[in-house]
């Protein structure tokens, strides 16, 4: 062998070796960094994969003040809220509000036209008889001062409760409620678009894989290639188990259920999510379980077929592209849709 051949060869030699530690270290470095707020009157987990701790800590961070900034546009519970000072104008004027409050208003009157009302963001006013906190998850009558409100109490505010009731003004990026009294409420809907906006911000960041996850609602991104990420269905009566899992690809997942806050009154259990015709929880469901693209709509749909039970729920699903959905009736019986099929493992069968 020539001396030009073995220099050309011990190159070559060291070239893949380099490769190979070069490879290692990638691997190696790869780490996935859990990161917790309480915000949106929940916890807020964001899990990145990456493998610079600084860059992700960034990524984080900026997220995290997203999120904060447009919590701070749609809470109910800030004075100063886009939300809060469409409530005090009610009946009276018309409110300027950010872009982005506009954006989540007039999707939600969409959803309410293809739930025909199950979804309906003026059930804010129940806000004044029913006052469920994280708290109440699974009070009972022995833990003492939990009682639902009287049927007279709440037939008196169902009046209040109409979407068609919120006004519109585009040209001037400005809302009005038609009747005094009258509330809003995004908690059916502002998650799932903050959750989304979050991870927009992640990604600018440069993060190729994470999950932004609020109390029911979870977003989660990947690059192409990479393995599902693996989301368990909770179990609406065994707390820490699942029913089954679903595999997810750059989707957003949201789960409505009667379990989370909660109280129990003379055997029956009293919940946070509202039928808008009745002012009372909805009682067709314990749970459903929603995948989509846009996480907003996933957000918004998951209470709108929780609220319509499993039969009306259902035939929704199967008419809204790129959306689909699981859902446990009040036996406990599982409907899922003919996409979820694909991507869903029953657990109680294995």
């Amino acid at each position: 062998m020539t001396g030009h051949k073995k220099n050309f060869l011990a190159i070559a030699v060291l070239i893949f070796v380099i490769t190979i530690i070069t490879i290692s270290i990638y691997k190696r470095q790869r780490t996935d960094i859990k990161y917790t707020r309480t915000l949106m009157g929940t916890v807020v987990e964001i899990t990145l994969s990456g493998r610079n701790e600084t860059s992700l800590n960034t990524a984080a961070e900026a997220a995290f003040d997203e999120i904060k900034r447009l919590e701070g546009l749609m809470s109910h519970y800030t004075n100063d809220s886009d939300v809060a000072r469409i409530n005090k104008a009610a009946g009276r004027d018309a409110v300027a509000v950010s872009m982005e409050t506009m954006e989540v208003i007039e999707a939600s009157l969409e959803i309410s036209e293809i739930t025909n009302g199950a979804f309906d963001i003026t059930m804010g006013i129940l806000g004044n008889v029913w006052h469920f906190t994280t708290a109440d998850n699974g009070r009972s009558e022995r833990d003492g001062g939990m009682s639902p409100p009287s049927m007279e109490k709440v037939k008196k505010l169902l009046p209040l409760i109409d979407y068609r009731k919120i006004i519109i003004d585009k040209k001037n990026n400005a809302v009005k409620l038609a009747k005094k009294g009258m509330r809003i409420n995004l908690g059916g809907i502002a998650k799932g678009y903050i959750t989304g906006r979050a991870a927009e911000v992640l990604r600018k960041n440069g993060i190729k894989k994470g999950i932004v996850h609020a109390g029911g609602d979870m977003l989660v991104f990947q690059e192409p290639g990479d393995n599902p990420w693996l989301i368990g269905v909770q179990d609406p009566r065994k707390k820490g188990k699942i029913v089954g899992t679903i595999e997810a690809v750059n989707a957003a997942i949201a789960t409505s259920g009667d379990y989370e806050r909660f109280f129990i009154k003379d055997g029956i259990r009293y919940h946070h999510i509202m039928d808008p015709s009745t002012g009372f929880p909805a009682n067709k469901t314990m749970g459903v379980t929603i995948i989509a693209k846009n996480p907003m709509l996933a957000d918004a749909v998951s209470t709108a077929v929780f609220v319509m039970g499993p039969d009306s729920g259902m035939e929704l699903l199967e008419k809204l592209p790129d959306v689909d959905g699981l859902i446990i009736d009040a036996d406990g019986n599982i409907k899922i849709s003919s996409g979820l099929k694909k991507i869903y493992t029953n657990q109680r069968l294995n």
